[in-house]
């Protein structure tokens, strides 16, 4: 760890364990929900680093939106916001007392931290969960986000996360959440986490999906780009805590962009069945996809079409994982794939299309293809060397076949 993080996160728990509670709401009313010290039936963290371009004005509006959310949090429960912005970080908690939302910052920071860390975000979590237990723990994480891809490199290089360390708009930054980190730290917490949404780019994938198969129950998110106005959290954030599924959620998040051109692709992956979908996938990817087939995949539905190329660094297409496996697979083989996929992820919506401001025009979804989760595919061209590499060093690498096939 390095000392800069490591003196700031000591000072976060100096700041964490002294700070006192706040007159709730100006004193109007008495809170009689669940106190400190006591379990909760369910708690959500919405966790945003937006020390990068994001912090221009979107945390500001989601956290007015959680705001309007407050009174649909259950006297049972509780609602906590951690934010890192061109301010010091601080985590807000909000209530509803008497049908009316308050909050109050619940925990200053006097120093500023890395909060795209996972150690950061580990110590947030542990501590909010020791004087906060909870029977039911979810969690969104907010920010930027490139899915599977490796950390500490030039951006955009990264999995979840940036923080430029200096409350500057720009996303260059060393520092990121990588996904191997982030399942080890949530499994190691006490209570498992039901539902993680990423309001955050490209992150529905089955590499992602993969890694985090012990550490929650559900993940909520997009294989393609999100708006710039992510969650519409006056609504979602009811849809959290009204049930433990997810749908609700999905449905709230498409609402807010139907009829409007930003639009959004969406889809909930069930963990337990992430282990089946990669065993079934052996298979074909060695018998379809080994380093001795020419694919070329110009016509597979991708959520980033061609992908994105300059002279320092590249992003990979994101394929559908239904659309590559439906294209080549047998009808037998595909039948039996299908199914595992459905498991795996039995819950997608999509407005029908969404804009990617990589290509800077809104894309179709293929909906005949649509599977709601992307995939990468190895290929031989100079373009892929570095991601192929890259792509090697994830879990779902092996056990997906692509090893056995030969990249």
């Amino acid at each position: 760890m390095h000392r800069g993080l490591f003196i700031a996160i000591v000072s976060f728990l100096f700041i964490f364990i002294c700070s006192c509670d706040n007159d709730v709401n100006g004193g109007k009313h008495e809170f009689n929900g669940v106190q400190k010290g006591d379990t909760a039936v369910r708690t959500l963290l919405v966790y945003m680093m937006a020390e990068n371009s994001l912090g221009v004005n979107f945390d500001s509006l989601d956290i007015k939106e959680v705001a309007e959310a407050a009174v649909d949090v259950p006297s049972d429960c509780r609602l906590f916001v951690f934010v890192d912005d061109e301010s010091h970080p601080r985590i807000l908690q909000f209530y509803n007392i008497d049908g009316e939302g308050a909050n109050e910052t619940l925990h200053p920071f006097a120093d500023d931290i890395c909060s795209s860390d996972t150690a950061s975000l580990g110590a947030t979590l542990r501590f909010l969960l020791d004087d906060y237990p909870t029977r039911s723990l979810d969690i969104v994480l907010w920010s930027h986000g490139d899915g599977w891809l490796p950390g500490k490199h030039a951006a955009p290089m990264r999995s979840v996360g940036i923080d430029n360390g200096w409350n500057g708009f720009s996303n260059i930054s060393e520092s990121v959440i990588e996904m191997d980190e982030l399942a080890t730290m949530l499994e190691n917490l006490p209570v498992k986490v039901n539902r993680l949404m990423f309001d955050a780019c490209f992150m529905q994938c089955v590499e992602v999906a993969y890694a985090l198969r012990n550490a929650v129950e559900w993940i909520i998110a997009s294989p393609a780009e999100i708006p710039g106005n992510g969650a519409p959290y006056n609504t979602v954030v009811g849809a959290f805590f009204a049930s433990d599924g997810v749908e609700e959620i999905l449905e709230c998040y498409k609402a807010a962009y139907e009829g409007e051109y930003m639009g959004v692709v969406l889809s909930a992956a069930y963990m337990p069945a992430m282990q089946q979908l990669a065993d079934i996938t052996y298979a074909p990817v060695c018998n379809y996809f080994n380093i001795n087939k020419k694919r070329d995949y110009i016509d597979v539905f991708a959520y980033l079409p061609g992908g994105v190329r300059t002279a320092s660094w590249t992003m990979p297409c994101f394929y559908d994982a239904n659309a590559v496996m439906k294209k080549y697979l047998s009808a037998s083989e595909y039948a039996i794939w299908s199914e595992a996929l459905s498991k795996a992820v039995p819950h997608l919506v999509t407005t029908g299309e969404w804009y990617s401001s990589y290509k800077g025009r809104v894309l179709p979804v293929d909906t005949l293809s649509f599977g709601g989760i992307s995939m990468y595919m190895p290929q031989t061209s100079s373009y892929n060397v570095a991601l192929n590499d890259a792509f090697s060093r994830t879990e779902w690498y092996r056990a997906a076949g692509w090893e056995m096939a030969g990249w």
